[in-house]
């Protein structure tokens, strides 16, 4: 493929598309960069969380190569006045930030739902995972189209090529299908935390201050919705020019995500770091019943903090046991029949010094 670079001064929208871009994956850094070492300063193992936003970071920064790379190529210029000779390699360079761009909003949000899996129990952890394969289904189908709606496929880039294409029309809405599951996973995977800590006994400054963290999210919804109104102007035709605020809105969602996802972790960066692994981790022990009382049960959530080990652990048992140990002032009878699963949370974290 033979090509002609647009000289910056040829090309001032573009110029500002690439600074706005490389800002905002400064941004993503930084906050993937702070999640890590937060969790490396208090002797925490990375999860399978970390690993998805890492790895979303990573095509992120694949996506805003290939923008520079476009721009230097014509990409925020009118398509006329992009040279003929650019069309082919712009296209596919663009085909494959689309694509990247796509995967790291996948990724990012999978990551933050799969920090959710590990603070819900029961029918709050099937809506997790509900949307999550609803979620990774549809930003995959997306995915896919960029590859799969030419027949041959070079022609989505190369449109000289003989061949067939599926409508303009086809691409805008699949996207704002894609795009409105999209943002109703966000505002879901933002509501959760406040329905989460309703079942806890904390210091109520404490309770809305981690929702607050844990609800960042929702600015990803926000600019979610920003982005889905600038796909109409895809059927204008002239995608070099008015595909870029959906290159930026798609960035920004990005973003979002991952600082969303990083901010509840970044706790340590307030405590003295040679102290940072001493801070107390919150350790929710649910407590489900299986005996004939289970549906009368109501949970409970019950702060207790040891001195030996300076660990804080918050205790889900039901009203009924409550009632039990204050009367014996032991523990719950041993005669009916428990089960509990214990997680690890670094999110939910008790907040004193």
């Amino acid at each position: 493929m033979t090509y002609r670079y647009i000289d910056a001064s040829a090309n001032p929208q573009g110029v500002l598309i690439n600074g706005l871009v490389w800002f905002m994956l400064i941004l993503a850094t930084i906050s993937v960069v702070l999640r890590v070492y937060c969790k490396l300063i208090r002797r925490r193992a990375l999860w399978w969380d970390d690993y998805f936003l890492i790895s979303a970071w990573i095509f992120l920064t694949a996506s805003c190569c290939c923008t520079t790379a476009n721009i230097r190529l014509g990409f925020g210029l009118h398509i006329y006045e992009v040279p003929l000779e650019n069309m082919a390699t712009l296209g596919l360079i663009s085909n494959i930030s689309g694509f990247t761009s796509v995967i790291a909003v996948d990724l990012s949000k999978t990551s933050f739902a799969i920090t959710l899996l590990r603070l819900t129990d029961g029918k709050l952890r099937w809506l997790v995972w509900f949307i999550i394969v609803v979620l990774n289904l549809t930003q995959m189908m997306s995915a896919v189209f960029f590859w799969a709606s030419c027949d041959p496929p070079a022609k989505i880039w190369n449109p000289m090529l003989e061949g067939t294409c599926w409508p303009a029309s086809f691409s805008i809405i699949s996207g704002l299908v894609a795009g409105v599951l999209s943002v109703l996973a966000d505002f879901s995977l933002a509501l959760l935390p406040w329905r989460l800590l309703l079942r806890f006994h904390m210091y109520r400054r404490e309770k809305i201050g981690v929702a607050i963290a844990m609800s960042v999210g929702v600015f990803a919804g926000i600019t979610c919705i920003v982005k889905l109104t600038t796909l109409p102007l895809l059927a204008k035709g002239d995608f070099t020019y008015h595909g870029t605020p959906l290159v930026l809105w798609g960035f920004a969602e990005v973003v979002c995500t991952i600082i969303a996802a990083s901010i509840p972790t970044m706790r340590a960066l307030f405590h003295n770091p040679s102290k940072a692994h001493d801070l107390p981790s919150l350790r929710v022990d649910i407590t489900a019943k299986t005996g004939p009382e289970a549906a009368n049960n109501q949970t409970y959530a019950e702060l207790e903090d040891s001195q030996s080990n300076n660990e804080s652990t918050f205790t889900v048992a039901t009203q009924n046991e409550q009632l039990g140990r204050d009367k014996t002032g032991g523990s719950p009878s041993s005669s009916r029949k428990d089960t509990s699963a214990a997680y690890e949370l670094d999110a939910f974290e008790n907040s004193r010094a």
